[in-house]
């Protein structure tokens, strides 16, 4: 018995240091390298602002280098400075106000960043005692839909711990009530995915984006996603919308980070694409396409 536990142990050495090692070593060179692919062109949908030299130069040198525009969320207080960098380089920052949605000037505050030039609203956060379709909240969107502004709402988790405000089943009810304001909410309802699906399909003006630690959380699973964004095979078919759009469509790239985690957002919006089987046209629409439209940039110009 003993002679047998030795020969078994020598023959486990000998593969250890032949086969088994050269498989291992063929499975290491078998790890893809991580896809850093893009369009051409590509447009961060949610970004924020921060009013320091080191923050616009740095946005400045990486967005030029990756042919990119970011939607630059603006606090309040940095309204000044924001728009002043925004109308530096129109080819690079489309400005979004990110208005207090529980302030009582909140119309007003709207009227004055479309007055100024902003393009949008967001991030908004419902952190109060109200749900984000509280008719409470009606005349911030029937504003911001009379001026043609996107707005970008927060879904799902916060930062501070509260979530329960801000479920994606909300928007959904804010874009029946107001079809022509196109909203592109942050993080795909995270942890309310199922929600976020389901609103987007059957509101032809809502989309997400996936932000946050939700690529992260299923970064060993990326083909999650089809499970929520289902629907593209059964277009034109019984319960579908006769508007609808191809599901991973719905979504738009975004980062939520600093600049410098631009190329980080790209390797993960792509594992998930690649995972999922998206195709090159609907990959340009959630790189560039859908949020041009949304603001008719000519992308011809970012192309050549």
């Amino acid at each position: 018995m003993k002679k047998n536990v030795v020969t078994l142990i020598l023959l486990c050495t000998v593969c250890m240091g032949f086969g088994c090692g050269q498989q291992a070593e063929k499975a290491t060179h078998t790890i893809p390298e991580p896809n850093l692919s893009t369009p051409g062109f590509l447009i961060d949908s949610h970004i924020h602002y921060r009013a320091t030299d080191e923050w616009e130069k740095s946005f400045l040198e990486i967005f030029e280098k990756w042919n990119a525009i970011g939607c630059i969320l603006v606090n309040m207080k940095d309204l000044d400075r924001g728009i002043t960098f925004a109308k530096a380089h129109p080819d690079r920052v489309i400005p979004y106000a990110a208005i207090e949605i529980d302030s009582p000037t909140v119309v007003a505050d709207i009227r004055k960043a479309y007055d100024m030039g902003y393009k949008g609203l967001g991030e908004l956060f419902a952190l109060n005692e109200w749900n984000y379709d509280d008719p409470k909240y009606d005349p911030m969107w029937a504003m911001a839909e009379k001026l043609g502004l996107p707005v970008a709402p927060h879904t799902g988790i916060h930062a501070s711990g509260q979530f329960s405000r801000m479920r994606p089943g909300y928007l959904a009810t804010v874009a029946v009530k107001f079809p022509n304001l196109i909203i592109h909410a942050a993080h795909f309802g995270n942890p309310w995915y199922n929600e976020a699906g389901e609103a987007t399909r059957r509101n032809k003006n809502l989309y997400f984006d996936m932000t946050g630690s939700s690529l992260i959380k299923k970064d060993e699973d990326p083909g999650y996603w089809k499970e929520f964004l289902w629907w593209t095979p059964y277009i034109g078919k019984p319960h579908m919308p006769a508007d609808a759009i191809p599901a991973f469509q719905k979504i738009v790239f975004a980062t939520d980070e600093s600049p410098s985690g631009l190329e980080d957002n790209i390797i993960r919006f792509n594992k998930m694409l690649d995972a999922c089987g998206v195709s090159e046209e609907t990959r340009k629409k959630c790189y560039y396409g859908t949020i041009a439209e949304i603001h008719g940039i000519d992308v011809s110009k970012y192309l050549k």
